[in-house]
C-alpha cells in the first residue's frame, strides 16, 4: 500500500470514489421510421451493483433466517397470548427455569443472546414478578431466579407452546422438526464459537 502526496491510500483494488464515476451503458433502442437509434444512459458502477442486487435475494441465509424468525415469532405469540407471555419472554423465562439460580451471563450464553438484550427482557419479567434479579457474589454479576409466579406462568405457557410447535410441524410438510432444529442450533453454536 502506498500513500501519495495527497494522503490518499492506494491499493490494488479500485478506490471507492471510482465507483461513482459515470460509465456509458446502452439501456434502450428507439425506432424512428426505419432507423433504430441506441439510447445510452450515464450509470455509475454503484448503479450497476444496485441493479444487480435489487431483486430480493432469497439465497441470503441471514435474511431468510430473520424473515422466518419474524414469522415464527408472530405465530408463537398468537398461540401464547392466553398466557400473557410473548415468545421472546417465554424463551428467556424457559432459560431461567432450566438454569435454575444462574447469572445473567450464563443465561445469555445458554440462549445465544447478548447481555444487554437479555437484561431488557429480564426487566420486563421482573416488573411482572416472574423472575427475581439480585446481586451475585461478585457485585458485577447478577443472579436470576424464577419466582413462584414465574414458574406458574411457565406451566400455563408450555401447553400453548406445544400447540404452536405441533402446528409449526404441520406447516413444515413432512420435514422433521428435529432436522430443522439441528441446523438452526448448529448455526447458533458456530457463531458463539
Amino acid at each position: 500500500m502506498l500513500i501519495s502526496a495527497s494522503s490518499r491510500i492506494r491499493t490494488t483494488k479500485m478506490p471507492v470514489d471510482t465507483a461513482f464515476k459515470p460509465v456509458r451503458a446502452h439501456c434502450a433502442s428507439i425506432r424512428v421510421g426505419s432507423t433504430t437509434m441506441p439510447v445510452y444512459a450515464e450509470m455509475s458502477r454503484h448503479d450497476n451493483v444496485l441493479t444487480k442486487f435489487r431483486p430480493r435475494g432469497f439465497d441470503c441465509l441471514c435474511g431468510n433466517v430473520r424473515m422466518a424468525a419474524r414469522a415464527l415469532t408472530s405465530f408463537y405469540d398468537e398461540h401464547l397470548r392466553p398466557s400473557g407471555l410473548r415468545s421472546t419472554q417465554l424463551a428467556v423465562l424457559w432459560a431461567v427455569v432450566a438454569v435454575g439460580d444462574g447469572t445473567v451471563g450464563k443465561i445469555a450464553k445458554t440462549i445465544a443472546m447478548d447481555d444487554s438484550s437479555l437484561t431488557r427482557t429480564l426487566k420486563l419479567l421482573e416488573r411482572d414478578k416472574l423472575v427475581s434479579v439480585r446481586a451475585g457474589s461478585d457485585r458485577r454479576e447478577k443472579q436470576v431466579q424464577a419466582t413462584a409466579r414465574g414458574r406458574r406462568a411457565f406451566s400455563v405457557a408450555m401447553p400453548l407452546w406445544q400447540k404452536a410447535q405441533a402446528d409449526t410441524l404441520k406447516r413444515l410438510k413432512g420435514r422433521r422438526l428435529v432436522d430443522v432444529n439441528s441446523v438452526l442450533l448448529n448455526l447458533s453454536r458456530a457463531q458463539r464459537a
